[in-house]
Formats: C-alpha cells, sequence, structure tokens
C-alpha cells in the first residue's frame, strides 16, 4: 500500500489511483492540511487519510474551505471547521509541523500536547487518532519520539510509523533543493533555511522502515492495520 498525501490538495489523486493499480499497490488518498489557530498558536499540519466514500466527501470539503479562507495559491484550515467534518477521515498528528511535535519540542511541553491530543480526540475519537513516528536523524529526534510514544501510551492511542517522503530514491535530495530554490527565487548557497538538513526524505522501503523503527515494532505493525481500513 501506498498513501499520497499532498499539502492542501488531491490534485495527483486520480493518476496516483491508476498508477498504483497498475502495479498492483494499494492506493490510500488523503492530504496534509495546513491548520490555522485552535489549540497551538500559528498554523501547524494535520495528515488526513481516506477511510471511506464519507471521508473522502470531508477531505475534499475541508481543503475548498481551506483554499476559501487563503490568498489564491495558498490554504489554511481554521480548526473550527474540522467539527462535524471528520467522520471517514484517519489522523495522524503530523510531521514536525504538527501541534503536538511542536508543543512537546517548545515550551508548552508535556501538558499543552496533553491539552491538544484531547482536542483531537473529541474531534476523530481513539479509533481514528494516531501518532505519528519519524525518524530522519536529525537532532530533536531522540527527544521528540520517546516523548510522542509515551503520550499514546498514556492517551492509550496508537503510534504509526511514517517516512517524510519528498522524493523518490536517496539520490534525488539534490534535485528537490533545486526545485524548492526555483520556486523561492533563492540561489542554493543562500537557502540553507529552506532546504532540508539531510537525505533522509525519500520513499524508504519496508526493510529499510522495519530496521529503523526496531524499538517501535508496533508502530510498523500498525501502518498495515491502517492501510487494511482505507
Amino acid at each position: 500500500a501506498l498513501a499520497l498525501t499532498d499539502h492542501d490538495a488531491v490534485y495527483g489523486a486520480v493518476r496516483f489511483v491508476r498508477a498504483a493499480r497498475e502495479y498492483g499497490v494499494q492506493p490510500i488518498l488523503g492530504a496534509e492540511l495546513t491548520v490555522s489557530g485552535g489549540p497551538i498558536a500559528g498554523h501547524h499540519h494535520l495528515t488526513l487519510l481516506v477511510e471511506n466514500q464519507t471521508g473522502w466527501h470531508n477531505l475534499c470539503y475541508l481543503i475548498s474551505r481551506a483554499r476559501h479562507a487563503a490568498p489564491k495559491g495558498q490554504a489554511w484550515l481554521l480548526f473550527d471547521e474540522l467539527v462535524g467534518c471528520t467522520d471517514g477521515l484517519i489522523a495522524l498528528s503530523g510531521c514536525r509541523q504538527g501541534a503536538l511535535s511542536r508543543a512537546l519540542a517548545g515550551r508548552g511541553g508535556r501538558d499543552q500536547a496533553l491539552s491538544i491530543a484531547r482536542k483531537f480526540l473529541e474531534l476523530f475519537s481513539h479509533e481514528h487518532l494516531w501518532i505519528e513516528l519519524q525518524r530522519h536523524y536529525l537532532p530533536q529526534d531522540r527527544m521528540l519520539i520517546p516523548r510522542l510514544a509515551a503520550l499514546a501510551d498514556y492517551l492509550n492511542l496508537g503510534c504509526v510509523a511514517t517516512n517524510n517522503v519528498h522524493y523518490a530514491t536517496q539520490d534525488r535530495y539534490r534535485l528537490q533543493d533545486v526545485l524548492v530554490c526555483i520556486r523561492h527565487l533563492a540561489p542554493l548557497d543562500k537557502a540553507t533555511h529552506l532546504r532540508r538538513l539531510n537525505s533522509e526524505y525519500y520513499l524508504k522501503s519496508p526493510a529499510e522502515m522495519t530496521s529503523l523503527f526496531a524499538d517501535y515494532p508496533r508502530a510498523i505493525s500498525n501502518t498495515q492495520a491502517l492501510a487494511e481500513r482505507c
């Protein structure tokens, strides 16, 4: 199975589904939404996976609302827009820009993260909210992953291991850096703040992911459980 979760859009859904079926891969649809307000200041990311037809309808509606709320070419979803529009959707807590990760890595700490998680639970329930673990060999990983896992245990939530994929193979990271700089009209030598810190953001194999999360085997097995639900 493979999920496509573009930022605030589902533009590639049709081509993705056709290609996945051609190669015998189960396609999972979703999006990484930019959410504004709510449990944490500023914008944060929330990944939603489509479980069924109702979820697809709700995801498309939420993306439309996010586009409507922002200037052309941008999107941010007001947190309150999620109320009543989460049926059929599975929520992942998000990458390092997710509300929970930002709280745990910031001054808010565990208390703020607990408050945020409980607000998400009101929207999604225990069966539809999962704590996302990502390991890209970044300085904060050693601190953040155990804290996220402990939070999940405390709230009786499941963890799921993911990789923040932005290119297919590891050697494509240089091309992605160039494309990002083109997008922002910035030269490579002055775009350190725009580029990713390493080349770990590629599509890792099942064996690589299993090795990467050997200390959290349930987070790997849960990926299969989620795939079967979508």
